[in-house]
């Protein structure tokens, strides 16, 4: 019991002086963040990627009723 007397009390010190000496202190930027132009880090990957009806970079079309398909661009 006594031991775990001293590990509470140990325990909230410690808590009670990381509490008191924590600062929050973020500093702004001197000067304006530049902002890149339309970019965005997602990049796609081939739509349909290779299969057994179109190559990588096109994906399968149909015409009315499913004839006359073809690969078309992404």
């Amino acid at each position: 019991m006594k031991k775990l007397l001293v590990a509470a009390s140990f325990a909230a010190a410690v808590a009670f002086a990381g509490a008191v000496g924590w600062q929050a202190s973020a500093a702004t930027p001197a000067a304006p963040v530049p902002v890149a132009g339309p970019y965005t880090p997602i990049q796609h990957a081939a739509c349909g990627g290779p299969g057994p009806d179109c190559p990588p970079g096109r994906h399968r079309v149909c015409g009315p009723f499913g004839h006359n398909c073809w690969c078309a661009p992404c």
